[in-house]
């Protein structure tokens, strides 16, 4: 266990990233929390040395995206078991992080990790992407950014994701391997929702770590999306904008 969080330091150190003590030890207790949930099996494992290598550390790569500056806002989408907000939120305690979960046992477990860590900066909202977005003005256009990792194809996590961000803001999908065609239609897409490709990041890890592809999507809000954007429940994946 020691191991693996002098590795989670080092590479956020690499990254520009300096984690303090109190940040180490409260990702090593997220870390335990996800091990020991009971209730749910929230992210498909219970190794903690696992948990802590790809799943934390991935997380923090997100950090070479999210602007310095204070006051900073930012939602993650279908956040699943808190990844990559919780992690963001530990390591940045100036962000303002709400995690947006549809599924109710997972929402459980994201308000029992809040308590846990006493993150004062986390909010957890338990919706769907498509009725928080176009429903509730409280967080249409509200963020920063927007970041989802895991969810879906590209064209589907633009459409969930950028009637969330400001003009201004960025949407921040993390994405594995990219075939041309998603990214084509993800580019699509994104023209029609306000937003437009600036840049993609590949993601290095160092040596002594499991080695995956990992690339970080980052797209501009440059317009106002279209009010009819998200559509009703289900449409987004079933008839994918850019295809």
């Amino acid at each position: 266990m020691a191991e693996a969080i002098e590795q989670l330091r080092c590479q956020s150190k690499d990254w520009g990233i300096e984690l303090g003590v109190p940040q180490i030890r409260l990702l090593a207790t997220y870390a335990d929390l996800l091990t020991r949930y009971e209730l749910a099996n929230v992210i498909g494992t219970r190794d903690w040395n696992q948990i802590v290598l790809e799943h934390l550390i991935d997380s923090l790569s997100c950090l070479k995206v999210v602007d310095t500056q204070r006051n900073y806002c930012l939602i993650d989408v279908g956040t699943g078991g808190g990844l990559p907000g919780i992690p963001l939120s530990v390591a940045r305690p100036d962000l303002r992080v709400v995690l947006l979960e549809t599924t109710e046992k997972k929402v459980r477990f994201l308000e029992y990790v809040k308590a846990e860590l006493k993150l004062e900066n986390l909010r957890v909202l338990h919706a769907r992407a498509e009725e928080a977005a176009a429903r509730d003005s409280r967080f249409r256009e509200a963020f920063d950014l927007a970041t989802a990792r895991a969810l879906a194809a590209l064209p589907v996590v633009l459409e969930y994701c950028a009637p969330f961000v400001r003009i201004g803001g960025k949407v921040l999908a993390m994405k594995g391997r990219l075939q041309e065609e998603e990214l084509s239609q993800g580019v699509a897409a994104a023209h029609k929702l306000g937003a437009e490709l600036s840049e993609t990041l590949e993601v290095a890890y160092r040596s002594q770590l499991p080695q995956k592809e990992r690339r970080l999507l980052v797209f501009d809000k440059t317009s106002v999306t279209p009010a009819r954007f998200p559509r009703r429940i289900g449409l987004a994946k079933k008839r994918p904008l850019g295809s």
